[in-house]
């Protein structure tokens, strides 16, 4: 990736809150390049950082009124940084240069480079929360092929679908992870943030847990929204007949905490349902699937434990009397 920084002139071309890779980044220099040329101006040179691997590697910057491509130029900043042995200069040049191919020849296909352009729009913005998920083109285009085969329209018209569907997975991914992390309150939310972080790219990188991932990504992308959930409930009759249950007749034999907690329990687990069935890769296409298969068997679940409250049950973390 490329990342230009704030510093020097300006360029209408750059976005500078944006990573770039490396074909646009030479795409953009090309344009500037040509029309400094057109408008007989000197620029300075435009620094910017150089990232492989997910780590910051150099920091450059290109030169304008140079013939050489922005990799050409990168590749002599490499070869000539001191910090470095020569070792590892000539690998992170192989690197860069095995890398670039690859780009190049996974973006001739104009739908691949598409995705992956918004992709990074969305999920690469160092201001995305709760922290940026930038992929290699690796990782993008698996993600890609494993949607690509279901798009039954356009690709073009689908793709904000696509980008909404892989936000509610990599969201569901970064809960779990969060959930699953502990710290003591003296280490605060930054600290548990960062173990987060890092349990969410130990995923990725895992071949299994990127698997699954891609599974709930797909399903997710054929079913109705997650959010359509909240939109079902108030209209499904026994979700319904089981509220009035809950809020007219254990309020009057219970603490109305007791009713809340139910609810609250309830509505935890018809979610947790749903992300289970799209673990499975199993799509739920319509509201009549959600509601046959995700709110019935939580609903039936929990009339079991309204009926233990009324009975004098105790309710415990888990739901059960």
């Amino acid at each position: 990736m490329i990342r230009f920084t704030g510093d020097g002139d300006y360029f209408r071309e750059i976005d500078e809150e944006r990573n770039y890779f490396l074909i646009e980044a030479e795409e953009i220099v090309e344009k500037i390049r040509n029309r400094l040329v057109k408008e007989k101006r000197v620029a300075a040179p435009k620094p910017f950082e150089f990232w492989i691997n997910g780590k910051l590697a150099v920091i450059s910057h290109v030169n304008f009124e140079r013939k050489e491509s922005l990799q050409k130029q990168l590749e002599q900043t490499i070869l000539t940084f001191d910090s470095w042995d020569e070792g590892i200069r000539y690998k992170y040049v192989n690197l860069l240069k095995e890398y670039a191919e690859e780009e190049r020849q996974l973006f001739l296909n104009r739908e691949f480079h598409a995705f992956a352009v918004r992709y990074d729009q969305m999920f690469g913005n160092p201001a995305y929360e709760p922290f940026p998920l930038i992929l290699d083109i690796t990782h993008l285009n698996q993600l890609y092929g494993a949607v690509q085969k279901h798009v039954t329209t356009g690709f073009y018209s689908e793709l904000e679908k696509i980008m909404e569907s892989i936000q509610t997975a990599f969201n569901k991914l970064a809960i779990d992870a969060y959930e699953k992390e502990s710290v003591n309150q003296q280490e605060g939310f930054q600290k548990k943030k960062e173990m987060t972080e890092k349990e969410v790219i130990a995923t990725i990188r895992d071949e299994a847990g990127f698997q699954r991932i891609i599974q709930y990504l797909v399903a997710c992308y054929q079913s109705v929204t997650k959010s359509r959930i909240e939109a079902l409930c108030p209209h499904f009759r026994p979700y319904q007949e089981l509220q009035d249950v809950l809020f007219k007749k254990v309020t009057k034999v219970r603490k109305f905490s007791d009713a809340y907690n139910v609810h609250v329990l309830m509505n935890k687990e018809i979610e947790e349902k749903f992300d289970s069935i799209m673990y499975q890769g199993f799509a739920l296409g319509t509201d009549e699937m959600v509601e046959s298969l995700v709110l019935s068997p939580v609903v039936q679940k929990y009339k079991g434990i309204v009926k233990g409250l009324l009975e004098g049950g105790v309710l415990v973390g888990d739901g059960s009397k």
